[in-house]
């Protein structure tokens, strides 16, 4: 077969490869098919869970009362010299203790929650106090088929699995878009969820966004022990020079 014959195939070859690449490595796919808003998910306010650790402020007119309730207010940063959190543990039952008030159970509540029923136990004895409440503890775990698996810290109270993908560095290429494992645990009880990058009804699954101590788990694809051989990695590159090579030699004849 001529070079002249060689060239279409090769070039075909390239744009069908190509193709099927893109296809892969591509989030969503039917997205451009689907309405905006009716894939758009409403956002889910974080719940507090047992070993939950929570930073109270509580800010009142007089400063005494306020370093009571605050007492390490002065300490810089969130974390101890230990660099454990430092904050309310929230117990097995989830309580937590706070000076004066005692016991309040947190367990499935919002920050904000929290904020409206500290705010009302210190009407019984503090007049015009401020609360604002954070959780100081919140992590995520990002295994398998990523750029750089690891344990990660969120400093909002929200975050997504897009969020999560992005802090490891995205999917490696050869990892399983259609196949995301998170693995939650609630009330004690551990859950899991499969998740299909490609597609967008994912924007409205209750694991799109994520809780303390999630689990993401990336499978990898079938041509993962075959990735790890650079010719392989290269082989569009190749493919390409290849192509580049035999379209100078066609010219200049």
């Amino acid at each position: 077969m001529g070079l002249k014959f060689r060239l279409p195939l090769i070039m075909l070859l390239v744009f069908i490869y190509g193709c099927s690449s893109s296809r892969k490595l591509t989030y969503f796919n039917d997205l451009a098919a689907t309405s905006g808003a009716d894939s758009l998910n409403r956002l889910q306010q974080l719940k507090i869970q047992p070993g939950d650790i929570l930073q109270i402020t509580i800010t009142t007119l007089d400063k005494e009362i306020s370093q009571i309730f605050n007492p390490n207010a002065a300490a810089a940063g969130p974390t101890a010299n230990n660099g454990m959190e430092q904050g309310y543990l929230v117990d097995s039952i989830g309580n937590i203790a706070l000076p004066v008030i005692g016991k309040i159970n947190v367990k499935d509540k919002t920050t904000a929650e929290i904020n409206d029923l500290v705010s009302h136990e210190l009407e019984k004895t503090v007049r015009s106090a401020y609360v604002s409440t954070r959780l100081v503890n919140f992590r995520i775990s990002v295994l398998g088929d990523v750029a750089h698996p690891g344990s990660f810290r969120i400093g909002a109270e929200r975050a997504s699995l897009l969020d999560a993908l992005s802090m490891a560095g995205d999917l490696n290429v050869t990892a399983k878009r259609d196949d995301i494992m998170i693995i939650r645990e609630v009330n004690g009880i551990k859950t899991y969820a499969t998740i299909n990058l490609n597609d967008s009804k994912t924007l409205s699954s209750p694991y799109y966004y994520l809780s303390n101590n999630d689990v993401i788990y990336v499978k990898p694809g079938p041509d993962r022990t075959f990735a790890t051989s650079k010719t392989i990695q290269l082989l569009p590159a190749i493919i390409g020079v290849i192509s580049l090579l035999t379209t100078i030699v066609i010219l200049s004849k």
